[in-house]
């Protein structure tokens, strides 16, 4: 219901390897997962053969109950792992007990930070313009610890600079990123009516500001474990982390029925969510940000007297570099 163009419950599954070997990592193929309730309920998930080792439940329409619990079974099929099939299930799992809250209205705050720029190879410091992006916590009127976990799904309008003629069709774009505020933020919260700062956007130099840019926040209300777990990922995955390789002693709440020396990282949990899109224009700062689009195609890939040599993405916004591009507005879009 959220006004966005939707998304499956997914689950990623690859396996680690030892850093000293030559794949660290990769996916794992093949695998049955499934969600399974207190009733013997089964759902079964279906692989993305788009992204290999990810499974999705399609299932438009699955909510979970507040009297009813869940686990994730998965079963692994690879022989150049083990020669026999695995199977890791998760610990049962419910929605939290304390009432979920919806996501409060949301806006943005000028400031300036200092960031590192390196001319000529050499590391100095300037500053540099943001807004950050905040929303609130609502006073908590019955003293229950909350744990919140907030999530970010942006998309903007890119516009090519030189998209004109017969490539006018070509134009504009609408973009989605994957690795753009791919962080989550976290807190653990027992009085509420507090500001949270959600992320942060530099406003100078960022062509996704330039036309349009919204992001849809997800607010999810969670257990204490998970929130733990959560918080002990996103320390160990900073640079200079409390560990050195992760992951490392993570609380996962897997285990593997018929290994038990095998040792899975990760976390199957059921939580209460809500959303809210927020938009953005850059005429909304107290300064004005220069569109520097036009002026990077023309300066950046031409020479003096040499032929026009433009990047596609001059050209054409389908070949956009900073995400996926579409021609298609979406439906719920706000505005143009």
């Amino acid at each position: 219901n959220a006004p966005s163009n939707g998304r499956y419950f997914m689950v990623k599954l690859k396996y680690s390897q030892p850093i000293d070997k030559f794949i660290r990592d990769r996916i794992t193929p093949f695998a049955d997962v499934k969600l399974i309730d207190d009733l013997n309920n089964e759902w079964s998930y279906v692989e993305n053969f788009k992204e290999w080792g990810t499974y999705f439940l399609p299932d438009k329409d699955f909510e979970a109950c507040n009297d009813r619990m869940y686990k994730l079974q998965i079963t692994t099929h690879d022989e150049l792992i083990s020669g026999d099939e695995l199977v890791y299930e998760s610990s049962w799992e419910k929605l939290p007990l304390t009432t979920s809250t919806p996501v409060e209205k949301i806006r943005f705050e000028e400031d300036v930070v200092k960031a590192y720029y390196f001319p000529a190879g050499e590391r100095k410091i300037r500053d540099e313009k943001v807004v950050n992006v905040l929303t609130s916590i609502p006073a908590n009127l019955d003293r229950q610890e909350r744990y919140y976990k907030w999530q970010f799904s942006p998309m903007w309008v890119y516009e090519a600079p030189l998209a004109t003629g017969d490539l006018r069709p070509y134009q504009k774009c609408w973009v989605t990123s994957s690795l753009y505020l791919n962080q989550y933020v976290l807190q653990e919260d027992v009085v509420g009516a507090s500001d949270q700062v959600l992320f942060s956007l530099k406003t100078e130099n960022n062509n996704r500001l330039y036309k349009k840019f919204s992001v849809l926040v997800y607010q999810q209300n969670v257990s204490k474990d998970y929130f733990y777990f959560c918080n002990l990922m996103q320390e160990q995955t900073k640079p200079n982390g409390i560990f050195d390789t992760p992951p490392a002693n993570l609380p996962a709440n897997f285990t593997c029925l018929n290994d038990p020396s095998k040792k899975p990282v990760g976390y199957f949990g059921v939580v209460n969510e809500s959303t809210r899109r927020w938009y953005f224009n850059i005429d909304e700062l107290s300064y004005p940000v220069q569109d520097n689009d036009l002026r990077d195609c023309l300066v950046r890939y031409n020479r003096p007297n040499d032929p026009p040599d433009y990047a596609p993405e001059c050209l054409n916004c389908l070949a956009y570099t900073k995400g996926e591009a579409t021609l298609a507005k979406p439906s719920w879009w706000k505005g143009n």
